[in-house]
Order: structure tokens, then sequence, then C-alpha cells
């Protein structure tokens, strides 16, 4: 099915700064905000971009629903790098445990869950550099401009901590690991 017209406007809040370059076969988007700067490339577009008055509006004339897809998306994330550089994104990851105490140790490049399921070896999970990882407790708050690093962060926790092949366990007794509760 046609779409005759597809549009979506986003209004760059005035405390923002966004500027809109042509690559080869698509755009690049750089928003400068007081937490910091993020730069995204939208390679490969079927839809027309443009900025203009703090505005981008991103169109689609007689387009399929790939392009109406396109259209959304890149309306999603335009609005996820404002809010990004305007607020910033939290996420939050709970160690449960309670057959053995585990911890969690931040150092340079990778996060360290020791102890889990009696293991001597910790896990090592990697994260980017522009997350910035908080360790309080039981509660590990993980913050940064960028909402795809910091879940991409958070789901890397909960899943390297989850067993499974022949290490799994009853998932009834044993729910020790790490959890996102709030994204």
């Amino acid at each position: 099915m046609k779409h005759y017209a597809i549009e979506r406007v986003i209004e760059v809040p005035e405390q923002l700064s966004a500027t809109l370059t042509p690559i080869r076969g698509g755009k690049t988007v750089q928003i400068k905000g007081p937490k910091g700067e993020l730069i995204r490339n939208f390679e490969r577009l079927i839809v027309h971009i443009s900025l203009q008055d703090n505005k981008f509006t991103i169109q689609s004339y007689f387009g399929n629903r790939a392009e109406a897809a396109m259209v959304g998306t890149i309306a999603g994330n335009l609005s996820n790098m404002i809010k990004g550089v305007l607020e910033g994104f939290t996420y939050k990851v709970r160690v449960i445990t309670s057959h053995f105490p585990a911890t969690v140790e931040v150092q340079k490049e990778k996060v360290l869950v020791k102890n889990l399921y009696g293991r001597k070896d910790p896990i090592r999970i990697p994260y980017d550099k522009s997350v910035k990882i908080d360790v309080k407790g039981e509660i590990v708050t993980i913050t940064g401009i960028d909402i795809e690093k910091v879940s991409q962060t958070a789901a890397r926790l909960a899943e390297a901590t989850r067993l499974r092949g022949r290490r799994s366990k009853d998932p009834t007794v044993f729910q020790d690991g790490l959890y996102v509760v709030y994204p």
C-alpha cells in the first residue's frame, strides 16, 4: 500500500545546537547540549531529512511500508538524541543472590561480577567508556547520554549472569543473577 505523504517534525529546543550534513548516500546529524554531544550517521536513506529553524523534518512521498517505518525510526532516534543531551538516560540493574553473596566491581573497561553461583573466576563484562556505572549495595546504576549504549550495557550485565547449557539450574530455585529493574 502506498502512502501519499508521511511527515514527522521534531523540534529542537533552543538550548541545543543541531547540524545536518550530507554524506555519501545519507546524512549525519550532530546535536550538542548541556550533557554532551551525539553524532549519528543515517546511511542509505530512502526518505528526506531537512533541518530548518531548529526543526527536523522527515518526509516520504508515495512511499511503501518500509519508507513509512523508516520515517518513524529516524524520528524516534532524533527524539532520543535530543532527550539524551538534555536529560540523559538511566538504567538500574539489581543484584539478586540467595545462595552465594555476589559482588559487583567496576574497573577501567569492564565490570567484574564475583562469586556468583560460587564461581571462583569473576565474570568479566565489557562496557563503553561513555557510560558511567555506579554500584551502591545491590543496585547498579548505569547512566549516559546515548540510549543505545546505556541499554546495551544493562542487557550485557543481565545476559552474562544467566546460566545456560550444562551449567543451567532450576530457575524456580536458583534465581541468582543481575536483572534490569528500571529502564
